[in-house]
């Protein structure tokens, strides 16, 4: 393109000298006109600014005058002074406390006595968190205020200078700027008893000054030596006092003895290079004796923007200029917006998707023609790709479902038959198995835990690929969680012939800390089998010790072995998922995890570091750091036994519906629900569940949500909104939970805990029967926080176990003065817990507690610590969340 045929070249050297001469002429106009006003302007507002902060420093020294007079003289006060007794003390503390509560400046009033060496006889002062007597009194005799205050007569009032406080000779923290007022007290013959200070804060003050100085001038507030009492920078301020240098003498190049000439008038100074418009007031007080100078200063350059005489005229004549040149502009360009205009609307056409039979100007030789054809030539590129694209998307899409799909019935597969597993695996264990069948049901056990954790590694791996897992905290004892893991593959390692040790630090046995222990053993896990699966002699060590560092607790573990190694230059390729450092197959079929990545990826979870170190044919050693954190609930307690899990007896009986068609699950329910109460009706198909709520109403619905490859959640929904279901939900599923907008719902998905399971089930039909306790004034007592929660009702558990055996033999031994003192302790119980069944079923004597009465506190018994239990499992739930 030729130079003479650009029309960016022509708009350009038009515009610029169109601009050139309309700054030009603006400024010549306005800034003429402006010169003599921006001055008188700046001045008067100088001056106005003076006065007003003037006017607030003298104010806030009448407020003080004032206050310390009444004070001084109030009969509260002087009733104290000459007969200290304890009503008149208490009176003078309500009068000192009310003082500094009513007036937000005063933080500090004391009365000094004249004996001791001037030491404070009452003491109050502000704090951050409120107002307090002080009873760390001191003697004040040596300081300036008393000796001076002791020098005046009735009537009379100590001003102090302005300084920072200080306390035992070190300065406040935070600097608090002060000014002391102080009263001498005297009695009926003139006689000089003590003296009345008051320490006033300067902060509000200095606000004050902020706002009356605006936005472009400055306060300076300086004594005679040019000490900065009030500075905008604030690190300026009382130099001397905290040790620095910093003096408005020598910052403007001004000597001291000058400042006392310029008061009352306007001279110029410069600072850091500026030059400042100044006016300098002469503050005195305290009859005279105190003198400060108020310096009110304005930047010359910032006087242009203030004038508004200034403005009104730069605005009115640019708007004329400003209007020429946009109708010489129009017309100049009207030449030249048809030919853009027709690009612009098939531009705009194209992007909302409409056809256009726009001509665009291909032929032209300019920056239009050049710009119609490239668009022209984009327009077929982006259909193409956008065909292209749409093809990538459809087929992304399906292969993302077909991925949702198969995860979803993945984990319904492989959770369900665990679930089962490991239920039944609790129930033998609650058998009291012989120590011949002990064995085979812990390595069931072990089976079944290592395939809990491959199903948990698969399943989890795609969560953390697409950032959907959270790491749920809750109190672990990490000692036994290794143990565990020791002992579930203590034997992998005994079969290859290699030794496998275990170290453990004494600060992490018997101990709580706040983690997540399936995330952990993850961790733990995968790395343990790694190590076993490339070391072929020798042994694989584990240790595991807590460090504290920057007053965080970190879990530090080590896993050393003998293997095979890593050469140097592929350490950092480890994490890879698929990475194998040679075609060595004879470990395929070795180890269970998904490898280092899912350990990399958990680790970063945590806020945790992975690192290895390696040497080819000599073994590997991997070091795991993570955050952890001391548990409030700290200490280990014992397991529950069997015999703490009391079922509460039902009264009535109960149907309840449970749609469920894997048979080992069926079975595994019907045990944990073995109660002739309890009427199980089990359906495996939708139309039979259909069939059965057309005419019956269960009292709890038990639900898998997949049966037979469909998923039963939307099904659910419709029956409780049409009414067909009006019971308690408890939905068992190895999906993972949805979100159900209906409040009598509880989720446990497989593998779930199944006293838990049972203890819920029982606790919702017993609630037939008794209220559940009120547990609101136990989270209000303890401010939500549900790891104390959890702590009081595992006590609570325990205690009603210990007070339903005293029940048993006070009844049996029929001991009065026993059930009375039960009777006493279980009181407070009820009130706070609002257990007004169990009040009413308890006599006041024990000759009248019979067999009926002592069945109905058994079962009422069983029925409150069957919901201790619940609600410290859903707390956990809510803490692993």
């Amino acid at each position: 393109m030729k130079f003479r045929h650009s029309i960016i070249t022509r708009f350009a050297l038009f515009f610029t000298a169109l601009i050139i001469f309309s700054i030009l002429l603006s400024g010549y106009i306005v800034f003429n006109k402006a010169s003599g006003v921006i001055v008188d302007y700046s001045r008067d507002r100088i001056r106005h600014a003076s006065e007003m902060a003037e006017q607030s420093f003298y104010s806030l020294l009448g407020e003080v005058s004032n206050d310390i007079a009444v004070i001084a003289n109030s009969p509260t006060l002087k009733e104290f002074v000459e007969d200290p007794s304890d009503d008149s003390r208490v009176a003078v503390n309500e009068l000192f406390y009310i003082t500094l509560q009513n007036k937000p400046s005063y933080f500090q009033i004391r009365w000094i006595g004249v004996e001791e060496n001037g030491k404070e006889i009452v003491r109050y002062e502000r704090k951050e968190n409120g107002i307090y007597k002080s009873d760390s009194l001191q003697e004040k005799g040596d300081r300036e205020y008393f000796q001076k205050t002791l020098e005046l007569g009735p009537g009379e009032y100590y001003f102090s200078q302005i300084n920072l406080n200080e306390e035992y000779g070190v300065i406040s923290e935070p600097f608090t700027p002060t000014l002391r007022a102080a009263s001498p007290i005297f009695n009926n013959e003139e006689q000089i008893l003590g003296v009345l200070v008051i320490n006033v804060e300067m902060s509000k003050l200095y606000e004050d000054f902020e706002q009356i100085s605006g936005n472009n001038s400055e306060f300076y507030l300086i004594d005679a030596n040019g000490e900065y009492l009030y500075s905008p920078d604030k690190t300026v301020q009382f130099a001397s006092q905290k040790g620095n240098i910093a003096n408005f003498f020598s910052d403007i190049d001004m000597k001291d003895q000058e400042i006392y000439t310029h008061d009352q008038q306007f001279e110029s100074f410069h600072k850091n290079d500026k030059t400042f418009l100044s006016f300098i007031k002469e503050l005195e007080y305290f009859n005279g004796s105190r003198k400060i100078y108020l310096v009110s200063a304005i930047e010359q350059e910032a006087l242009m923007k203030s004038a508004l005489m200034v403005r009104s005229y730069s605005l009115r004549t640019l708007f004329v200029v400003c209007l020429f040149s946009l109708i010489i502009s129009l017309i100049f360009t009207s030449f030249f917006s048809r030919k853009i205009q027709q690009i612009t609307s098939a531009i705009s056409n194209y992007d909302k998707g409409i056809d256009t039979d726009i001509v665009l100007p291909l032929n032209r030789k300019d920056e239009i023609g050049v710009l119609a054809s490239a668009f022209t030539k984009m327009k077929k590129r982006i259909d193409k790709n956008v065909k292209e694209l749409n093809l990538s998307l459809k087929k992304e899409k399906q292969a993302k479902e077909q991925r949702d799909e198969f995860l979803q019935n993945m984990s319904h597969e492989m959770r369900t038959p665990l679930n089962t597993i490991l239920g039944l695996t609790q129930i033998l264990y609650k058998q009291k198995p012989s120590q011949s069948q002990l064995p085979i049901i812990k390595a069931l056990e072990k089976s079944a835990n290592n395939l809990a954790g491959l199903v948990y590694d698969v399943l989890d791996h795609q969560k953390l690929v697409e950032g959907r897992l959270q790491i749920a905290y809750q109190p672990v004892d990490i000692s036994k969680l290794l143990h565990d893991i020791y002992s579930n593959y203590q034997f992998e390692a005994a079969k290859k012939g290699l030794k496998f040790n275990l170290n453990i630090s004494e600060e992490l046995k018997n101990v709580r800390f706040n983690t997540d222990p399936l995330r952990l053993s993850q961790i733990v896990t995968n790395l343990v089998v790694n190590s076993i699966k490339y070391t072929r002699k020798g042994g694989i060590s584990l240790y595991a010790e807590k460090i504290e560092k920057e007053e965080k607790i970190y879990l530090q573990i080590r896993i050393k072995d003998t293997g095979v190694g890593i050469e140097e230059e592929n350490i950092h390729r480890i994490n890879d998922r698929f990475f194998r450092e040679n075609e060595d197959f004879s470990f395929r079929n070795e180890g269970y995890g998904l490898g280092l990545s899912i350990v990399r990826q958990l680790t970063g979870l945590f806020g945790g570091e992975i690192k290895a170190k390696s040497e080819k044919g000599v073994g590997s050693e991997f070091f795991l750091k993570i955050p952890i954190e001391a548990s409030p609930d700290h200490h280990v307690l014992k397991e529950e036994s069997e015999d703490d899990q009391i079922i509460p007896n039902l009264n009535k009986s109960y149907n309840i519906l449970y749609i469920e068609d894997d048979l080992p699950t069926i079975e595994m329910v019907k045990h944990l629900l073995d109660n002739e109460d309890i009427n199980l009706i089990q359906l495996a198909s939708k139309k039979e569940v259909l069939r059965f709520l057309d005419n019956e109403s269960p009292d709890l619905l038990i639900s898998d949500l997949m049966l037979k490859e469909e998923n039963l959640k939307t099904q659910i929904v419709q029956w409780y909104d049409s009414g067909k279901l009006k019971c308690p939900i408890i939905i068992t599923s190895a999906l993972e939970p949805g979100e159900f907008y209906f409040d009598q719902l509880v989720y446990f998905q497989k593998p779930y805990d199944i006293d838990f399971f049972k203890d819920y089930v029982y606790q919702v039909l017993a609630e037939n029967e008794y209220k559940k306790p009120d547990f609101a004034n136990l989270y209000s007592n303890y401010d939500n926080d549900r790891e104390k929660v959890n702590k009081v009702l595992n006590l609570l558990h325990d205690e009603f176990i210990t007070y339903l055996d005293r029940i048993f033999n006070a009844h049996e031994k029929q001991d009065q003065k026993e059930w009375k003192a039960i009777n006493h302790k279980l009181i407070t119980h009820v009130n706070n817990l609002k257990l007004m069944e169990l009040e009413k079923l308890l006599p006041v004597n024990i000759s009248n507690l019979n067999q009926k009465k002592l069945k109905g506190i058994r079962s009422l018994f069983a029925f409150y610590m069957c919901c201790f239990r619940n609600e410290r499992n859903f707390n956990l739930k809510v803490l692993s969340s």
